[in-house]
């Protein structure tokens, strides 16, 4: 009977790839294991191709990590957002890839930090503290972001005709570049309810209020005259800053304009630097950012700091975060105001490349507010 010979050297080999693989997908399973309908994305790329992707559920920091630890943590965060937007950004024909230059850079060469500020997102949370760390107290209360813009290093970049190329010398020059974003329908709701509602800013209400309420406010049997003579009554009382209770003047009943007549204006064309979607202001298919979610600003924030050796600064003496509170909490009420249509043109027009960018499950919340009824009890949350 013939000796079967066994080559020993291409057995281990085998074995070896084979434990490889089985540690790989281990490792895949854990790392990115599905958690229900949040944790599935589908990138759509102009409405036409779907890109099946999985969202990882961010790790969470447990009380007592080592210091090592939390970073590792973070860093991993960080690396995998930058892989998600760079994987998207890489699509043919990709909507956030059109975008090559950004709206916004600001320098802070004193920081070693490069900052794209995106409005309802932090910004005057990482304004306070940029101004303290490069004004006297004197100038402290001219610090806004026109004066930053001023004398800064990057506008040489986004002023020029030239095309817009983030590189190395770039990076050296200007400083780590990084952005805060937000959950993109919470942040939409966010700048309605500070500068629009109930005509919160007189500013806001001469550029937006006035004509979505004027555009979008139906009222019967009113002639374009009496429409004029009402809106103007309107205007000087909202200047004057004396509200009247229950006015006969359907234009200040409410003052400013709804939420159902702000997003009307928005879908017709209006825009504003507070709605503006992330990637249409930043460009992030062109500049690698380190991304940082408002939703865990304090952890993240302080990370960022120690990786320009600034770990001195903090954002403690700011004023806390609500991201989970009263806004948040109001979702459902506010958006149920909206035709189904609307919706989902907000959707697309608002908020979808966003959501896909940086992993926000708005797709699942979109379908449920689609599906409920008007009788269903989260619509009564009192705001």
């Amino acid at each position: 009977m013939p000796l079967i010979k066994i080559d020993l050297g291409s057995t281990l080999k085998i074995l070896l790839i084979s434990t490889l693989i089985l540690v790989n997908i281990a490792i895949f399973n854990r790392r990115y294991s599905y958690g229900g309908s949040e944790d599935r994305a589908a990138v759509i790329i102009n409405n036409n191709v779907e890109l099946a992707t999985i969202m990882p559920t961010e790790t969470a920091i447990p009380t007592n990590t080592k210091q090592y630890h939390v970073e590792h943590i973070i860093q991993s965060r960080f690396d995998e957002r930058s892989a998600r937007v760079a994987t998207i950004c890489s699509i043919p024909d990709s909507v956030a890839a059109s975008v090559t230059k950004p709206k916004d850079l600001i320098d802070f060469p004193s920081l070693g930090l490069l900052w794209c500020p995106v409005f309802k997102a932090g910004s005057s949370n990482w304004l306070d503290l940029f101004c303290r760390n490069n004004f006297n107290k004197d100038a402290y209360d001219e610090c806004t972001i026109k004066t930053m813009r001023r004398n800064n290093p990057a506008s040489v970049y986004l002023d020029s005709k030239r095309p817009f190329i983030y590189n190395q010398m770039m990076r050296k020059e200007l400083g780590l570049p990084f952005m805060t974003v937000r959950h993109p329908m919470s942040r939409f709701l966010s700048a309605y309810r500070d500068k629009i509602e109930l005509a919160n800013s007189k500013h806001y209400y001469s550029t937006i209020g006035e004509e979505a309420v004027s555009k979008f406010r139906h009222v019967e049997n009113m002639n374009h005259q009496e429409k004029q003579e009402q809106l103007k009554e309107a205007h000087e009382v909202i200047n004057s800053g004396v509200l009247p209770r229950n006015s006969t003047n359907p234009f200040l009943n409410p003052p400013g304009p709804t939420f159902f007549e702000f997003v009307k204006w928005a879908l017709s064309g209006g825009m504003d630097n507070h709605i503006k979607p992330f990637y249409m202001h930043c460009a992030p298919c062109a500049v690698g950012y380190n991304i940082l979610r408002l939703e865990k600003l304090n952890e993240e924030s302080d990370y960022l700091f120690s990786k320009v050796e600034r770990s001195f600064l903090n954002l403690d003496f700011r004023t806390q975060l609500n991201v989970h509170g009263k806004t948040d909490a109001c979702l459902y009420k506010y958006y149920n105001t909206l035709s189904r249509s609307d919706l989902t043109k907000l959707y697309s027009s608002f908020f979808e490349v966003d959501c896909e960018l940086y992993a926000y499950p708005c797709k699942s919340f979109l379908e449920e507010l689609l599906q409920a009824s008007e009788s269903d009890k989260k619509y009564d949350l009192v705001c």
